[in-house]
């Protein structure tokens, strides 16, 4: 029943998703441009003679990459949860034979998997460009630890996103707590600066901190750099589970004061 239930959502994600076609082929060039952006930067620099503190063929994958990882583990759910908190249209999630958040999670899984299907064309295109100076790993126990930390980053930043649209059941407006963090991820995760260039004693201060687990991690293992043992493994599934209880917690407590007033 659940799993038809999921499957109809998702169906139902999809046709919406799908309707948008435009709107999705121009966010995912926007994904692609600051990777291009930062590529063109670096092999610059490098040609005239920088010596960056990692191989430039790291480098080089991590930015062809980084459009498709942070595509992958990426959320945009809180703003809608607290707009459904905030107008009362939380209430037919409440009474539906289903999961509350599952609409959400249904969302989240259908738009990317349209996404995806537009962003690896664009990817493929940069890798064969700079196809000198990417080295994908040919191990196949690689490409299953990265897509295990992908899984677990896409679950981490979902549940850190409902945790912030659930503040909507205690205060008016989330945007500025929504942006907060979002800025803080975008420094810690390594979007704007791969955590891999950063000095060894800053590296090694961010290294449990949740937010390298949403995408940092996986790239450190698909790029071959970074550190990747029991650990790290163990801080990620760590905080992975810290979150999704979390949720549950915040949400029980959430939905005992909701009163679907609307605004």
């Amino acid at each position: 029943m659940l799993l038809a239930t999921g499957a109809a959502l998702v169906a139902r994600e999809l046709t919406v998703t799908l309707t948008h076609r435009a709107w999705v082929v121009l966010l995912q060039l926007g994904g692609v441009v600051p990777p291009v952006v930062s590529l063109v930067v670096w092999t610059g620099a490098i040609a005239q003679g920088a010596t960056p503190p990692v191989p430039p063929d790291r480098i080089v994958t991590w930015f062809v990459l980084v459009a498709v990882v942070s595509m992958v583990t990426s959320s945009w759910t809180a703003a809608f949860l607290a707009e459904d908190i905030r107008t009362g249209g939380l209430s037919i999630w409440l009474v539906r034979p289903c999961p509350a958040l599952a609409h959400l999670v249904a969302n989240n899984v259908a738009e990317k998997a349209v996404k995806i299907v537009v962003l690896l064309p664009m990817v493929a295109g940069l890798g064969v460009v700079f196809r000198a100076q990417v080295t994908l790993p040919r191990d196949p126990a690689v490409w299953l630890a990265a897509m295990a930390a992908l899984v677990c980053a896409g679950i981490l930043t979902f549940a850190l996103d409902v945790l912030i649209g659930c503040l909507a059941f205690w205060f008016e407006d989330v945007e500025g707590v929504q942006s907060l963090v979002l800025l803080v991820q975008r420094l810690l995760s390594g979007a704007v600066v791969p955590l891999m260039l950063l000095p060894g004693p800053v590296q090694e201060a961010l290294r449990f901190q949740p937010f390298r687990f949403t995408l940092s991690f996986p790239l450190e293992i698909l790029t071959g750099s970074g550190v990747a043992e029991r650990a790290d493994w163990l801080a990620m599934l760590g905080w992975t589970g810290a979150a999704v209880a979390a949720v549950m917690l915040v949400w029980r407590l959430g939905v005992r004061r909701y009163e679907a007033a609307g605004a």
